[in-house]
């Protein structure tokens, strides 16, 4: 089983500051029995990074990316096909306060890889069809 790993469920896992810390660590634990395979994007690392970056100092974010890069996540990097994917999504929502476009990208990467499961606190995933685990 592969599950992409969004922005919101990294910073958690490897901030421990985070106030969803400790249940990015059990929802781990738990699923790391069925040995799945983690992966996320370069965008969702970027982001996670900048957020790391906003609200500490390079010195932590530092030690944030070597963490996640020490911990096996495997990375897809966003290709042409993603991206013209997820203008797609955008561009049919109904609505401004449906996904980011970086929400969009991730959606795209999880149809693409075909991956059914994310793990996520962004409550904007609820409605994509994907099983959301983390909210």
């Amino acid at each position: 089983m592969t599950i992409f790993v969004d922005a919101s469920f990294l910073i958690a896992l490897f901030n421990k500051d985070d106030d969803f810390h400790q249940k990015a660590q059990e929802i781990i634990a738990q699923l790391e029995k069925d040995n799945p395979i983690f992966i996320t994007s370069n965008i969702a690392l970027s982001e996670a990074i900048n957020v790391v970056f906003r609200t500490g100092d390079s010195g932590a974010t530092f030690r944030f990316y070597s963490l996640i890069k020490g911990s096996g996540l495997k990375t897809f990097t966003i290709n042409d096909q993603v991206f013209s994917r997820a203008l797609k999504f955008l561009f049919n929502q109904k609505a401004k306060k449906g996904l980011n476009f970086f929400d969009c990208l991730h959606l795209a990467v999880t149809e693409i890889l075909k991956i059914k499961k994310i793990l996520t606190f962004d409550r904007d995933f609820r409605n994509t069809g994907l099983e959301v685990v983390g909210i």
